[in-house]
Parts: C-alpha cells; structure tokens; sequence
C-alpha cells in the first residue's frame, strides 16, 4: 500500500483503463479528489456502456481497499447501468439494490434485490446467493468490527495525519537521539498462576501493539510497514525488534494498542543491534505490562501473539525447541528457536509461557532446504524454493531483553516460578 511523500496528488498515467486507473487513485490517500475528478469523466464518457459503469459501481460499494467510498457516485453510475439494460440484467440490478441499501433507501433496494431474484428461475445457484444477501438486508448482522484491510488504513491514514500536523519524530531522528543501552524501566512482577489458552490470550491482548512505520520506496512515495511489539512499563514503554525501528527515512513510527488507539513513538531509549532488540516510549500512559523473565529451557510450552502477515493479534503455539550461539559479522549472541508458528509481521511480538510472562521475543525465520549448497544459495534468493524441509523460528532471549533495560525494577532475575 503506497502512500504521497508529500499528500500532494499528482495527474495520474495516461496508459491504464478509467476504471483502473479510478480505484489506483481511490485507493491512495489524499487522492479523493483525483478519484472523483476520474469518476465523473467515466460517467461522462461511458454513459452508454453499462459495463463499465455497473463495473465502478460494484467496486466503490465493495472493493475494502477504497479509503473513502464514493457513495454518491456509485449510485449514479448504478442507476445509469440499470437504464441502459433496461431492468433485465440481474448483475446490474444486485449492483443498483446493493447501492440504495447501503445509502439508507433500504425499502427501495429490497424491492429491487426481490426482483432480481425473482429474475432467477433458471439459475438456482444465483437465487440462492441472491437469497442469502435479502436475509442480510432484512436482518443486518452484528457489526463484527473493521476487517484487517480497514484497520491498514486506518494506520496508514493516522499516521499521515500525524505528520501533517507535526506530532510524528522522524525515525533517523529517534535513532540519532537514542544509545545502546542498557535503560532502566519498571518491569512487572512475574505471573505465577497458570492460565488456560482462551485466559492466557485475554491476560496478553491487551499488552501488545501493532508497530508501524512510513518505509521509503523507490518510486518517492512510502509504504507501510508492519510489526508487532509488546508493552513492558505502564508508562508507555514498548520492547520490539531493532530491525522494526531501523526504517532511515521514515516520517514517524508509531504504535496501535489493542483497542485500536494509534500513538506516536515520542523516544527510542535504547537499542542493541546484535541482539535485535529496542525499547520505546510511545505518547500513551496506563498501558497493561507484560513481566519478562528468564526461562529459555528446550521443551518450554511457549504461544506467540503477533501479527504475521497483517492477520492482527494471531495466536499461535508450541515449545521452545533449541538454544543455541549465534555468530555473524564477528559477533556472538545466544538465542532459541520455537516450533511455534510466526511470519512477516510477527517481528517483535511476545513468546510467553503458560503465565503470561515473557521469555523471548520473535526475530526472524529461516527456511531449510534439502541439500547443503542448494539450501545457502535459495537464501540468498538465487533460486525458487524447493525441497522444503522445516522452518526454523528464530528467538531473543528474555535475558537480552532484562540486559538492555539494566534488569529493570521488579525484574525477573531468575526463571519463573514452576
């Protein structure tokens, strides 16, 4: 998803269909105005295809990645279609009754949707798809919340905001102003009663955060970046991965809580790049901590909370399955791997215990491949995969994470209590 470096929209490209190019545009923010001065011309110069027009239509009421549906126009361009087919086409029809429902003439699109049923006798499958959205007319369902593409957006949409009114820090900024540690904090005490899985993840919810950065692109706009993060002090402070703030370029960085409140990242207090980690301050108080403590035994029953792939606060579980040393560019550390499933996305999210405290942190993955040679070049991306054999999930240690917050008041110098 691309954003404006500036908001500024420009013309858009000559060489793509008005259609495509109307959603291009409908789906960038700040481009509302672009996207309506696009969705007029359609009107204009498509006024006797109703193709094009139920087309546009059906993608401004449905089409998630639309960040500001153009109502007004939708039914227009519907309405226009229905003429020119003259009420005998039951796509278009659906697509003009699905338009008056959504814009509060809900008495006239459940006629019309009727009828569209009714236009279905020898198509059983359609009527009973047909059927099945009357149900849903007639009975709403219970507003679910906003699905992950909307909650993107709202991100997105945020932190634009956030910058154009000065309240963002500019990441080179925050990395510039921070130091290598260690930090001192005001940990949690660590939970001593098992939890079932179902309490476990309402304990852990609502202490972690979806990290998200403005990431440079080569086409002079940024793109979003997702991570995850965890709340470790009360006082806004959050743990994540080094590699989740290392984003040079980026306008702000900022953290969404699990009640979907967005805050700017005010402070990096303090980073280790060979571990991996970093610690923020985010501009929010009274935030529920996670304890972090020192367990990192192979066979430890661990479960993630993360956000692989933008699938938000996805829980996942397994056992700690490896300690080990690391060593690259000259340096050592220790870490763990986890049969416990993460992604892209999932970077700086929780490894809990059954406790809900804290003993590592998601890093990154590796895939293993079938043959020595074959497995280091397809790392390097020299090859498609192939021969899959395992993934390894790769961890940091909650003692690294207790070294950068200098043990940290009420820190867990020992493991958990068994």
């Amino acid at each position: 998803m691309l954003i404006g470096a500036c908001g500024v929209a420009a013309e858009p490209a000559g060489d793509s269909e008005p259609v495509e190019l109307y959603f291009l545009e409908a789906t960038r923010p700040g481009h509302a105005e672009m996207a309506a001065r696009i969705g007029r011309r359609i009107l204009a110069e498509s006024r006797d295809d109703a193709l094009t027009l139920d087309s546009l239509a059906w993608g401004i009421l449905t089409d998630e990645t639309v960040l500001v549906p153009d109502m007004a126009l939708a039914v227009e361009a519907a309405r226009r279609a229905h003429e020119l087919t003259q009420g005998e086409d039951v796509q278009v029809i659906e697509t003009l009754a699905r338009a008056l429902v959504m814009t509060g003439k809900r008495d006239e699109g459940i006629a019309l949707h009727r009828t569209a049923i009714a236009r279905c006798d020898d198509d059983p499958s359609t009527r009973l798809v047909l059927k099945e959205i009357l149900a849903e007319y007639l009975a709403p369902p219970i507003d679910l919340g906003p699905t992950d593409e909307r909650r993107i957006q709202g991100i997105e949409a945020e932190m634009r905001r956030l910058v154009e009114a000065g309240k963002g820090v500019p990441v080179d900024d925050l990395l510039a102003r921070t130091d290598v540690g260690p930090c001192r904090v005001n940990l949690a005490a660590p939970g001593e009663q098992p939890l079932a899985p179902v309490q476990l993840f309402e304990r852990v919810r609502p202490s972690v955060v979806v990290m998200a950065a403005l990431e440079p692109v080569d086409d002079g706009h940024h793109e979003v970046a997702l991570a995850s993060g965890f709340v470790i002090d009360t006082a806004g402070i959050v743990a994540t991965n080094y590699h989740v703030v290392d984003v040079p370029g980026s306008p702000i960085l900022v953290a969404m809580t699990a009640d979907g409140a967005i805050h700017p990242v005010i402070e990096i207090l303090a980073v280790s790049p060979r571990d991996d980690l970093a610690v923020c301050r985010i501009a929010a108080t009274g935030l529920p901590a996670l304890p972090v403590v020192v367990d990192a035994r192979p066979g430890l029953r661990l479960h993630a909370l993360s956000h692989p792939d933008a699938a938000f606060y996805s829980f996942t579980d397994g056992i700690l399955s490896r300690s080990f040393v690391h060593r690259a560019d000259g340096q050592a550390k220790t870490m763990f791997s986890t049969t416990v499933d993460f992604a892209v996305g999932s970077s700086g999210g929780p490894l809990v215990d059954d406790r809900g405290n804290v003993v590592g942190i998601v890093s990154s993955t590796l895939a293993v491949y079938a043959g020595e040679e074959e497995s280091a070049e397809r790392r390097d991306g020299e090859l498609p995969p192939g021969d899959f054999q395992m993934g390894l999930n790769m961890c940091v240690p909650g003692a690294d994470i207790l070294r950068l917050v200098g043990g940290g008041q009420g820190a867990a110098a020992n493991p958990s209590p068994r």
